[in-house]
């Protein structure tokens, strides 16, 4: 959890899935990291106030829930995953494998 930069957000890779990590002042939440707008990487965007900005066109997706907030075009919501602190460690759960929870 140190490597997480205040306040933005790390990608990490799972099974090939694109995991965004980002830590905030309401907490650390993981999402899916391919905008599914243009495919980039929103692990790099801006965070503000709780929500990730696409790095190329800007659409913006709030991180507690991934709604896409630009539109009212459910379509376009990034899937989120709940995410446990365990002393300096992560896990997220992801749903690639039934009732488990991965360290990432």
């Amino acid at each position: 959890m140190a490597d997480l930069p205040d306040l933005g957000g790390r990608l990490v890779v799972v099974d090939e899935q694109w995991i965004g990590l980002f830590k905030t002042d309401q907490g650390v939440f993981a999402i899916d990291a391919m905008c599914p707008h243009a495919g980039a990487n929103l692990a790099k965007g801006n965070v503000c106030d709780g929500v990730v900005s696409c790095p190329v066109h800007l659409w913006r997706f709030r991180l507690s829930d991934g709604k896409y907030l630009d539109a009212d075009a459910d379509r376009f919501n990034v899937k989120t995953y709940a995410v446990h602190i365990e002393g300096e460690q992560l896990l997220v759960e992801l749903p690639v494998v039934p009732n488990s929870v991965r360290l990432i």
